[in-house]
């Protein structure tokens, strides 16, 4: 009987199969896509911040009426996001915060978690994959603009899809016609994403030069003509910019990327210590990271080390600063540590497992050395994770811990506000307020916003030259920056209040509007309540005549009194959880 070699006792490889391995990747990908949702549903039905009542009232106008009327003026940026806010309240059958960021914002959060997984998994490997889903999972800032009603997460998705698609076409090995159809289909997903958010232009110009330096010098020695094309090119922008001919333009797009709006602080390390505080371990070592990731995976890593690097340096450089600004591009942060990871701390572990061998004693059983050792490296692990807030602070988001804050910014509401003010409204008081949208919200209706950051964007919007309650195109109402400014009210509005967040009142601003006040003859009250506050003036005078008076010094008067008790103005309030 002849015996069968190792060879031939081998059995065959087995193969799965096209439709077996798109049903996997189609479960894992669900599944993904299933927990990041989870981890992004826990604040879901909080009361919103001020920054959200931007879409969330053109939105209820959107219901009812088709447009996107905030009071008289109307809010357009962001006009998509706008409407898919209304048909979340129309798809849940309530104007609630939950259907308000459920559809526009926590899916497309859910949703790029899901796609990177998949890309990183295609890149590089599956533990790759689960390395990156870890720190996507629990990301703060990716679980913060997954239940913030604004555009961000929308335009984070398009951009990353757009990125990705624009790697296969460069990456993959397929037809030319196959590669113009990634290249067009990326198209209309980068331009979704510049109309929702500017600086995804700074996004588009790192891919850019990621096709330059790896396929650049390819291109280059393959095609003569590209480089005469490149030295004619060279030879115009060296023209054009000592002609002078583009000097205005470029100081148009150097002012847009400057710009911030007051108070000016010009603070290039935001961005540093958003990451030093957030990731300590993982960040320090990021440049060795790149490099070792560069020589894992050439073409995965250097693209998520360029579109990450160049993002980070622009944006610190530039005016405007939020880590949600970063949101299309962490992930690549994330997608760098994971193929590091992934390809050497296999390795790295198997070493320190023998070590853990060696130094554990030897009369104990090879089961009980391992177990020790498995929970050595398990509690190191959970040790560099707990080093880490970013971590932490996404897992208190993820449960829904956390209920007071959102990106930084306050959960202010004003539920005692219209009792506070209709007393005042009776005598026919002139309303200023520092937060325009909060009135809308709680009042429904105000005649003046004292707000310089806000005011400084008009200032950006409509020149250096704009006077003080110019009216705000957003709401239609008056709009000024600084409490000098109020020197005409004062003097034409006997009877007025200032109605703000409770922590207005400790401010100098309060103390100064105050002052002016009682300059002006007129007694000072202040209201104080948990939440709102109310500064409020009286002198003798007609309140009947305060519409002409600022009329006459050519200041728009709305008269938000006679409007909210007709109640031809009211709150516009959205559900939200009673937690």
């Amino acid at each position: 009987m002849t015996m069968s070699t190792p060879n031939e006792r081998k059995l065959p490889p087995r193969r799965i199969g096209l439709s077996s391995a798109l049903l996997v990747t189609a479960l894992s990908a669900a599944l993904v896509f299933a927990a990041a949702l989870l981890t992004r549903t826990g604040v879901l039905d909080l009361p919103p911040i001020y920054d959200e009542l931007y879409h969330l009232v053109p939105a209820m106008s959107w219901q009812t009426s088709g447009t996107l009327e905030v009071l008289d003026g109307s809010y357009e940026r962001g006009a998509i996001f706008t409407r898919l806010v209304a048909l979340g309240f129309a798809l849940a059958g309530e104007q609630s915060t939950a259907a308000a960021r459920l559809l526009p914002s926590a899916i497309p959060g859910a949703l790029l978690v899901a796609v990177m997984f998949l890309w990183v998994r295609y890149v590089a490997d599956r533990p790759a994959a689960w390395i990156t889903l870890f720190f996507l999972l629990f990301w703060p800032n990716g679980i913060e603009v997954s239940q913030y009603i604004r555009f961000y997460a929308l335009q984070g998705l398009a951009f990353l899809v757009a990125a990705l698609v624009l790697y296969c076409a460069a990456t993959a090995a397929i037809s030319t016609s196959a590669r113009i159809a990634l290249c067009a289909l990326a198209v209309p997903l980068l331009l979704l994403a510049l109309k929702l958010q500017l600086t995804t232009v700074i996004g588009i110009v790192a891919i850019g030069l990621w096709a330059a330096l790896v396929y650049g010098p390819g291109w280059l020695r393959r095609h003569r003509w590209l480089r005469w094309a490149l030295l004619a090119a060279a030879a115009g922008v060296v023209l054009i910019a000592a002609s002078g001919a583009a000097d205005e333009l470029l100081a148009k797009y150097w002012r847009i990327y400057r710009w911030e709006p007051w108070p000016v602080q010009r603070d290039t390390t935001f961005y540093h210590r958003d990451f030093r505080d957030n990731y300590p371990t993982f960040w320090p070592l990021f440049p060795i990271a790149a490099i070792a990731a560069l020589r894992a995976r050439f073409l995965p890593a250097s693209f998520a080390v360029t579109l990450f690097s160049v993002c980070f340096v622009l944006q610190s450089f530039g005016g405007l600063k939020n880590i949600r600004y970063l949101y299309p591009v962490m992930p690549f942060f994330f997608a760098t540590w994971g193929i590091v990871l992934s390809f050497y701390g296999g390795r790295a572990l198997r070493r320190l497992r023998g070590a853990l061998l060696e130094l554990f004693p030897h009369r104990w059983s090879v089961p009980l050395r391992t177990g020790a050792a498995v929970l050595a490296i398990a509690a190191s692990g959970l040790f560099v994770a707990g080093a880490n807030t970013g971590f932490s602070h996404g897992l208190k988001l993820a449960l829904g811990s956390e209920t007071q804050m959102l990106l930084g910014k306050r959960r202010w509401e004003w539920p005692d506000a219209r009792a506070q003010l209709q007393p005042w409204l009776e005598k026919r008081a002139v309303v200023v307020t520092t937060e325009e949208l909060l009135a809308v919200q709680w009042l429904g209706d105000y005649d003046f916003a004292l707000n310089r950051p806000r005011f400084s964007e008009m200032l950006f919007s409509l020149g250096p030259d704009t006077q003080p309650f110019v009216r705000d195109f957003r709401n239609g109402r008056p709009l000024a920056g600084l409490v000098s400014d109020f020197e005409p009210v004062l003097h034409c509005a006997p009877i007025g209040v200032l109605i703000s967040n409770a922590s207005f009142l400790s401010t100098g601003i309060a103390r100064e509007f105050a002052a002016m006040a009682r300059a002006h003859g007129a007694t000072v009250s202040i209201e104080p309540s948990s939440s709102s506050a109310l500064l409020a003036w009286e002198r003798a005078g007609d309140p009947t005549r305060t519409a002409g008076c600022l009329e006459d010094a050519g200041i728009f008067y709305p008269d938000a009194a006679a409007a909210l008790l007709s109640e031809t103005r009211q709150p516009q309030s959205v559900s939200v959880s009673t937690q």
